[in-house]
């Protein structure tokens, strides 16, 4: 990509972070789920990766459940759609998902993942946003802001994001290579 394009991606991002920042009508949080507390207790305590893997996919099966047939629905055709590489028709699904369950976080963030596999990077995070809004353990969308920093060249940012990751999910391998891989280059940097 020519350094113009870069700029203008750039540019746009920070825009569009700058509306994200701004204070906006409250999203009504969704209640507390104990289970879900005690999964993400598990998952910082874990002693190995073996464990932390356990407990990993148990909150992945949490918020694989939207509570609303529908949703879930919408959920398992947009994942069926984006499997057969029809991202499209995935996003329309997840758009309908976001619409009928607003707090529901795992449908912004697989929308986050198909935003970014068509390199849509505003879009990209302006849906991590959504899904951190909701979940702000999203370990995920965590690591996957890291990954589209990354990408976008602003490695204190994503490192940023990946040590976040990790301070939720010790043992997240994407995380850990995301340090192991901006550490160095950042080390002893300002910018």
């Amino acid at each position: 990509m020519l350094r113009s394009g870069w700029t203008a991606i750039v540019v746009a991002v920070m825009a569009l972070l700058a509306v994200a920042c701004q204070p906006s009508e409250k999203l009504a949080a969704p209640p507390s789920d104990p289970r879900l507390d005690a999964m993400f207790a598990d998952l910082k305590a874990a002693p190995d990766a073996f464990t932390a893997e356990q407990a990993e996919q148990k909150i992945w099966a949490q918020w694989g459940s939207s509570g609303s047939p529908t949703v879930d629905i919408l959920m398992e055709r947009a994942l069926n759609a984006e499997a057969a590489k029809e991202n499209d028709l995935a996003q329309t699904y997840l758009t309908e998902a976001t619409k009928l369950a607003p707090n529901y976080a795992e449908a912004w963030n697989r929308r986050a993942v198909i935003a970014f596999a068509a390199e849509d990077y505003d879009s990209t995070l302006k849906f991590i946003h959504e899904t951190l809004k909701r979940e702000p353990r999203h370990f995920g969308a965590l690591a996957g802001l890291g990954v589209l920093y990354e990408q976008m060249g602003q490695n204190r940012a994503a490192l940023a994001a990946y040590q976040e990751a990790l301070a939720i999910h010790p043992f997240m391998e994407a995380a850990k290579q995301g340090v192991a891989r901006l550490s160095p280059k950042l080390d002893g940097q300002d910018t």
